[in-house]
């Protein structure tokens, strides 16, 4: 964690750096409790959550059971109260926190992505889990958001629930943090942030172009949500991000591809079509993952 680092680094007292060590640890055990709640929600047994966490059924059972894991947020909640909010130390674990929420919300993206092509494709865990040959306890762990994969099981794995990878990497490489490579040529631009945003639009769960309209208070039209999507148009930073924001993603986690489409066509602008790129209207017909949902899905 880095307020553990910075700690290390800083050679803060000893005290001090085992405070911070408890409040990461009770971080962990809120989100973990919260996640097998998450799962027991959706009617996972204790068996498969005790096999993911590690402890027999009955200890998982027992750990946590609703009425402690009340107790659990309860005595947190108590605990954050109590803390002096102006302590540096305080700032600082609550800024590590931050980060951690924040790839742990990435996580979870690339997670909805993936079970909503599940859900798509009409196959159960272990049968996707068989054709992409990979363990039913990884991809569950990975449906649930408690596995980041590797980009090569992510590949087999849209493939065989009949998607295309090329949608879900930029979210993949933001729940593992990664750097994106230098910018692109316009074409190959123009297709990464079409793929992102299609990404988002399956994490969202292919809602209407009218749905989407709708949730952004039509500041964003459904046709241009349509085109952006299909990869046909590339609208304004406002209008890209009340899309995303409608899809419950994060705009800053595709700003940068958008900076590149937008850089790339102006550059094009200020280059003679027989030198440069491939002019935009020249761009391959865009390929939808799928249909949108009903108008009031």
């Amino acid at each position: 964690m880095t307020v553990l680092l910075e700690g290390e680094h800083a050679q803060v007292e000893l005290a001090e750096l085992m405070t911070r060590v408890r409040r990461v640890t009770e971080e962990v055990e809120c989100y973990t409790a919260a996640a097998v709640s998450d799962a027991r929600a959706r009617e996972v047994g204790w068996d498969e959550v005790g096999q993911a966490a590690f402890v027999a059924p009955v200890t998982a059972r027992t750990r946590w059971a609703k009425s402690e894991v009340a107790r659990l947020f309860q005595r947190r909640r108590a605990q954050q109260a109590a803390t002096d909010g102006g302590s540096a130390s305080a700032v600082a674990t609550r800024q590590g926190m931050g980060e951690v929420a924040l790839a742990q919300a990435r996580t979870r993206s690339l997670a909805g992505a993936l079970s909503f092509l599940l859900r798509h494709s009409g196959l159960a865990i272990k049968e996707a889990a068989d054709r992409s040959r990979l363990s039913p306890s990884y991809v569950s762990r990975i449906l649930a958001g408690e596995r980041v994969p590797a980009w090569s099981s992510v590949q087999v794995l849209v493939r065989v629930l009949g998607g295309d990878p090329l949608d879900l990497y930029a979210l993949w490489e933001a729940a593992q943090g990664l750097a994106r490579a230098p910018r692109a040529p316009l074409d190959e631009a123009v297709e990464r942030l079409g793929a992102a945003l299609r990404g988002a639009y399956l994490a969202a769960g292919c809602p209407s172009y009218e749905r989407v309209s709708a949730l952004t208070d039509g500041v964003v039209d459904a046709s241009i949500a349509g085109g952006a999507l299909l990869g046909r148009v590339v609208p304004c930073w406002e209008t890209t991000s009340a899309l995303l924001t409608a899809l419950q993603a994060r705009p800053g986690d595709v700003r940068g591809l958008w900076d590149d489409a937008n850089y790339a066509f102006l550059v094009c602008l200020q280059t003679p079509l027989d030198d440069g790129p491939t002019p935009l209207v020249d761009l391959p017909p865009p390929r939808p993952p799928f249909s949108p949902g009903p108008s009031g899905a």
